[in-house]
Formats: structure tokens, sequence, C-alpha cells
């Protein structure tokens, strides 16, 4: 995938203009990727580059994240809403099913999204996300804690001190989230924290995405995962610093429609930017068993 077809595009939604950047055939099955904070869309490339010959890879940016422009008229940025834009985004794109990949405090949206709307999602993968009451994280909570300081919160972020923090200090909250450092440039870590430079009102975006970070809102779909039947991979980082692969056995263990779970080795959080190859080979073979399954009952289906 060149830097052409990672170029953003934007979905008008009545939540605003989602960014988001795509590949694949227009007729393969589409499969929605979410991220988590503080990344974006982008946080994807290398894995839609690794599955964009059999399917339709679609990567948004959620609200307070990325290039997404929020409509003046939304009044949170929850996740919740995200679910609800995440929706509405995939109708807009004409798919009124797909497959759901989730990472990070995008999985809480993922959660929401395939409890309510089971018929929508056709499976799903769950990958080093929040869940159940392990959330935020520390390194979250404490920006959630400086954030609600005005004058600073805004100073650290329009600044540049935090990427400085971010890419030359033994404080980089990036850098712990990978297993080996030098796999997260500094040049990727800037384009993960560039909208906090572009404007206020990204700011204060971002800054109602992070607040908006509480366990309670996968908390309250804990019953309703217990009974998804829904075909699910769980696949984790073995070394993931902030979201341990209890949680992703935990899962596995509950939710009745997971077929399996599995670890990824010499990889932290942020497995994207260090193992990509080896987890879109686990996530594509899953999708491609899914994909197989629902032929066959398709087929079945029109013989009837």
């Amino acid at each position: 995938m060149n830097e052409l077809t990672i170029r953003k595009q934007f979905c008008d939604t009545s939540f605003g203009r989602t960014a988001y950047i795509e590949a694949g055939p227009a007729d393969a099955p589409p499969v929605l990727f979410v991220h988590g904070i503080p990344t974006s869309s982008y946080l994807w490339r290398n894995v839609l580059r690794m599955l964009q010959d059999k399917y339709r890879c679609i990567a948004p940016d959620l609200m307070g994240l990325g290039d997404t422009e929020v409509a003046s008229s939304v009044k949170s940025l929850d996740m919740d809403a995200q679910a609800e834009m995440l929706l509405e985004f995939m109708d807009r794109l004409g798919h009124p099913a797909f497959d759901l990949v989730c990472h990070d405090q995008g999985g809480a949206a993922a959660q929401i999204l395939a409890t309510r709307q089971p018929d929508r999602v056709t499976s799903l993968v769950l990958t080093d996300c929040v869940c159940y009451d392990n959330w935020p994280v520390p390194a979250v909570a404490r920006l959630q804690a400086l954030s609600a300081l005005p004058v600073l919160g805004d100073l650290f972020s329009r600044t540049g001190l935090a990427q400085w923090l971010e890419t030359s200090t033994p404080l980089s909250n990036f850098r712990r989230g990978v297993f080996t450092p030098d796999r997260l440039s500094d040049d990727t870590i800037a384009e993960y924290l560039r909208p906090l430079r572009s404007g206020p009102q990204a700011r204060e975006n971002f800054k109602q995405f992070l607040l908006a970070g509480h366990k309670r809102y996968t908390e309250v779909v804990v019953a309703d995962l217990r009974a998804l039947q829904t075909p699910t991979l769980v696949v984790w980082a073995a070394d993931d610093a902030y979201l341990s692969p209890s949680w992703g056995k935990r899962l596995f263990e509950e939710i009745p429609g997971a077929e399996r779970f599995e670890l990824v080795p010499f990889c932290g959080h942020f497995w994207q930017e260090e193992r990509p190859a080896e987890f879109a080979a686990h996530i594509g073979r899953f999708l491609a068993k899914q994909v197989k399954a629902r032929a066959v009952v398709a087929t079945a289906e029109e013989a009837a």
C-alpha cells in the first residue's frame, strides 16, 4: 500500500466529517478497524497493507482523535457516541454488515457495537483492548488529571512539550508500549500527536475524548458479552505493559462465540508498529475462515 493509498478521505455523517483510510477491492468483505488513544487510523496502515488483497479494509479516526472533524451539535465523545458514529459511518459507506477489529480504547466502542447490534457485526477481533474494569490505565489516568488543569493541559499539548517527552525522554508512554523501542520512530509518534498542535478545537476534542475514558462503558456490556455468539478471535501481545494478556484470556473464556485465544511474543501494546505481519497473519486466517463459513451458509440457503 503506497502513500497515495493511505491518504485520508472524509465521510460526512451527522457526527461531523469522519476521516478514514481504506484499502482493498470495493467488492471484498468489509472489515472495520478501530484504534484507541492516543493514536488514529494511522496505527493500522501496515495491517491494512497486508490484508488489502482479500478484504475491503476501512480504518476511521474516532471523534476527538486523528483528523475527524466533530460537528458542533455533538455534545459527547463518549464510547456510546463513538459506537453510534461508527455504525452511521459504515452505513454511509454502504456496508450494512462487516467484520470488526479493535484495539485499546476502541475496544470499548467495539464491544458496545457488537453486543447492541450483533446482526451488523459478522465477526469480532479483540486485540489488546480495554474491557471489564481494566481502564483507564495509569498512564491515561495521569493524562486525565493533567487535562483537568485548563492552562497547563493546553500548554502541554500545543507547545510541543508532549512530543518532546514522548520522543526524547524515558518518560515516553509510547515507548513503554513497545517491546523493542526502536521499532517506534520519532516520526511515527509525531504523527500520532500532530492533531494536538493543529488548533484549539482539536485539542478540546481530544480532551473530551480523554475525559470520557471510563470503565463504566465496558462494565455495562459484560452480561451481553457473556451471551455473545458472534465468532470472535482474541489475539494479544504477550508483552503488553498496559493491558495484560490475562484480560484477553478472560475475554476468550467468557465470550461464547470466542474461537481462539492467541499470543504473539516479543511485542507490546502498540504491536501494529512492531509485529504487524504476525498479527495480520492471525487476523487474516480468522477472517478467511469466517468468510468461508458465511459462503457455505449462503449456498445452503440458496439451495433450500
